[in-house]
């Protein structure tokens, strides 16, 4: 009985030290209120010195409106825009091609035209063979019905048989197509507001291009070209070639280095592509955007064919007042003829100076195609030999290097120098300079006989050295 006692007097105790502690809480609480009270009355009847923040939908009306592409599935407007669209009726098509090469043209000042010409290159350097595996399709982007329409009569007088058989196909964009291009405010900041809407527009004049040969899925491929190109022959089997030669996995093929030319993509990619260039149509050009779409593609550097197959020709832009004078130095160098017409006879061409396999010193000498290319720059007493297989009578020697569109790579310190006596197979030895390069060429006439001749040598009657090179292209 005792013991039972005691037991509820210690429950007893623990339940008024509980009560103790509830009620001394509380006075605290009530405190702490009263105190925040006094606070903040005492704060409201003062001036404040911080600024306050603003509201979120004072912030939103202040700031600048970011206009989405609206229409970017066109089939919720037109469920049958790709006909739509279509400005010649051409065959249905059931047979699905190798490659589609797609370009945009737009009205340029002064009546330009550049499409004839890129037409002609395109066809002209195509065998009737490539023709059963392409098609040309040409988006007429401006909304100028008379330009439209006699752009379309000029290319089927000039191409009927390719129109008519499919190979060529013209559509046009219209204007509800088009987010708004007006009054654009996410783009670079230097850029003038006609430049920005006509960025814009031809961001999203790619994307329509891009969604009708995804929608209409005419080829495996597709090759990116713009209205002012050139090409060279045997093109499409360039492109086969470097396609079969890839290894791994890959997104986007380059056989240009500059801008959005000849950008080759697999068709089913086409519309991730033109989903990104159209969600940031305002901000950049779809020639900075590629560069971004391809690492999220899990491709982590260009992929660039060199030489490159084709060649910007355009002067005159289709932005109103802008010159655009650009040109590919690969293709440039290697795919036009060479301007020196010497007879070169045959000869072993050395040079010390480390290159790529395919742009061998044997380019630099040679009278047909190619160029050489070192891996580096040239330092100081770098050379070219060139050994004779026999003895030559030479009267002129000239050595041209770089272009003149591409004036740091010719040669603008360095010596021409010959000799007849040979150290080894490979090589002579008091050699004697008979002249200097300036501005990126020597030329050498009535070069002078060599003193010590000697018919059974290795080396010729004169062996030209270039020497002291200071460039890295010859």
């Amino acid at each position: 009985m005792k013991k039972r006692k005691n037991i509820l007097q210690t429950i007893l105790s623990l339940v008024t030290v509980m009560v103790v502690i509830v009620v001394f809480q509380t006075v605290l609480f009530v405190i702490q209120i009263q105190n925040n009270a006094q606070f903040y009355q005492n704060y409201n009847n003062k001036e404040s010195s911080i600024r306050p923040i603003t509201s979120t939908k004072e912030i939103i009306e202040r700031s600048p409106k970011r206009i989405l592409y609206p229409q970017f599935d066109l089939d919720n407007v037109n469920r049958n825009w790709t006909d739509t669209v279509s400005l010649i009726r051409s065959p249905k098509e059931t047979n699905r091609r190798y490659l589609t090469m797609g370009l945009v043209t737009a009205k340029r000042p002064q009546n330009t035209v550049y499409l004839y010409n890129t037409l002609k290159s395109l066809i002209t350097n195509a065998n009737r063979e490539d023709f059963r595996e392409i098609y040309i399709v040409i988006l007429l982007s401006d909304l100028d019905q008379e330009w439209r329409t006699n752009m379309t009569s000029e290319i089927v007088n000039r191409y009927p048989q390719e129109v008519k058989n499919g190979t060529i196909k013209i559509i046009g964009s219209f204007d509800w197509m088009y987010p708004s291009l007006t009054n654009l405010t996410h783009h670079r900041k230097w850029h003038s507001e006609s430049k920005a809407t006509w960025k814009a527009k031809q961001n999203i004049d790619f994307v329509l291009l891009w969604l009708y040969v995804y929608k209409t899925k005419l080829s495996e491929f597709y090759l990116h070209l713009e209205d002012d190109v050139i090409t060279v022959g045997g093109y499409i089997k360039a492109m086969k070639n470097f396609i079969n030669d890839q290894k791994g996995e890959w997104t986007c093929l380059e056989f240009s280095e500059l801008g959005m030319i000849a950008k080759l993509y697999h068709t089913h990619d086409l519309e991730a592509l033109a989903k990104m260039v159209a969600l940031f149509y305002q901000e950049q050009p779809a020639d900075n955007t590629y560069l971004h779409f391809n690492p999220q593609m899990l491709q982590f550097r260009r992929i660039i064919r060199k030489p490159t197959l084709f060649q910007h020709i355009g002067m005159t832009s289709s932005q109103w007042g802008h010159v655009q004078a650009l040109k590919d130095r690969f293709f440039v160098a290697n795919d036009q003829k060479k301007v020196l017409k010497g007879d070169n006879p045959p000869a072993k061409v050395f040079t010390s100076l480390r290159f790529l396999s395919k742009h061998s010193p044997e380019n630099a000498y040679n009278t047909s195609f190619g160029y050489f290319w070192s891996k580096s720059k040239a330092r100081k007493n770098d050379n070219f030999r060139i050994i004779f297989n026999k003895p030559q009578s030479i009267k002129r020697i000239v050595v041209n290097s770089g272009l003149d569109v591409f004036p740091e790579d010719k040669i603008y310190s360095g010596l021409l120098e010959i000799s007849s006596k040979s150290i080894n197979k490979n090589d002579c030895t008091d050699y004697k300079i008979i002249g200097q390069f300036v501005n990126g060429k020597v030329d050498v006439q009535n070069v002078p006989p060599s003193i010590k001749y000697n018919r059974h040598s290795l080396c010729s009657n004169t062996v030209p050295k270039v020497t002291k090179l200071l460039g890295d292209h010859s």
